[in-house]
């Protein structure tokens, strides 16, 4: 058996496997690569020499120690134990720091399970099952595109199970990616939400240009209706077929996008994560840097619904007072 498993270089943090080239620190006792070695020119744990201590290995926790209820986080969402200082669910990327009220008891909490804590379910949450939740049938140690399904829910963090089939299904044979209603209804507010920025970019670039005939016709009848007149003036027919196409394309667009937007969002996420697990891999907090960069952005879609809105009221107030007769 490997001595050092799950012991950590105390130079560069990274884990010792079998092949590496261990040497160890004569005074202390601690163990180091070889290369890293070399390069700090000396053991960098300096205060276990100036009080004479010996380098301890880290405590591996037994499978019961890490899954016991009492001294973990269960996931309000899927139900996965978790070691208590992450942040996130490992399995799904749930905020674990905003569970409800009674959804996970803690210990020594007013909501502590009275009959023990070990392995018990909270009450009125579903039992934890790896093939249905969050992963909507596909197994939790699968991959998709190279990638563990595991990396790809904490990445997603909301929706895994709508999510991950279609990426197994798009990854597997191209097809499968199904229609999305809520990016044909919404597509700019959707792509935000996803922190799809590119494509919420070209959405609302796409859409200001085929609302223009729309809102100079909508301008002109507020002049007519402002200054007064019995009778809003006639368009010349060629804006008003400007406008109906314009329309018809809209929802051609919006059509586009409902049956596009799971393939790209798809693409979307194995290129971040890719990345992330190039530069993060072998980090210990990969997970939370995962979750992070992932999941939704509820500020981008608020910010995207109000500061229009305030920007409106503000230039119809403007408009209002620059027609007034002084």
């Amino acid at each position: 058996m490997f001595k050092y498993k799950g012991v950590h270089c105390p130079y560069c943090n990274k884990e010792f496997t079998e092949s590496d080239q261990i040497v160890i620190c004569p005074d202390c006792g601690a163990p180091y690569h070889k290369e890293c070695a070399k390069e700090s020119g000396g053991c960098v744990l300096t205060l276990l020499h100036e009080k004479g201590e010996q380098w301890q290995p880290p405590k591996i926790q037994t499978d019961e120690e890490k899954y016991d209820g009492s001294t973990s986080k269960r996931c309000s969402r899927c139900g996965t134990l978790n070691s208590p200082d992450k942040l996130f669910c490992e399995v799904c990327g749930n905020d674990l720091n905003k569970q409800e009220p009674g959804e996970t008891p803690p210990a020594g909490g007013v909501n502590q399970n009275p009959y023990g804590s070990y392995q018990q379910t909270p009450p009125n949450f579903m039992a934890y099952n790896p093939y249905t939740t969050p992963f909507g049938g596909v197994g939790p140690d699968e991959e998709i595109d190279g990638l563990p399904v595991k990396d790809l829910a904490l990445y997603v963090r909301d929706n895994t199970p709508y999510f991950i089939p279609r990426f197994k299904a798009l990854a597997k044979t191209g097809k499968g990616g199904g229609w999305n209603w809520c990016a044909f209804f919404f597509d700019f507010y959707y792509f935000m939400y996803r922190k799809m920025w590119g494509m919420a970019i070209l959405a609302f670039v796409v859409s200001a240009v085929l609302s223009i005939p729309s809102l100079i016709s909508s301008f002109q009848m507020m002049q007519a209706v402002t200054a007064g007149a019995d009778t809003i003036p006639d368009l010349p027919s060629s804006f008003l077929l400007a406008s109906q196409v314009c329309s018809m394309l809209s929802w051609v667009v919006k059509g586009l996008f409902g049956g596009f937007a799971n393939r790209l969002y798809t693409q979307r996420t194995f290129k971040r994560v890719h990345k992330l697990k190039k530069q993060h891999g072998d980090a210990p907090d990969y997970s939370t840097i995962l979750s992070a960069k992932g999941g939704t952005s509820k500020l981008a879609l608020i910010l995207c619904i109000v500061i229009p809105f305030v920007l409106s009221f503000i230039a119809s107030i403007a408009y209002v007072f620059a027609t007034i007769p002084y």
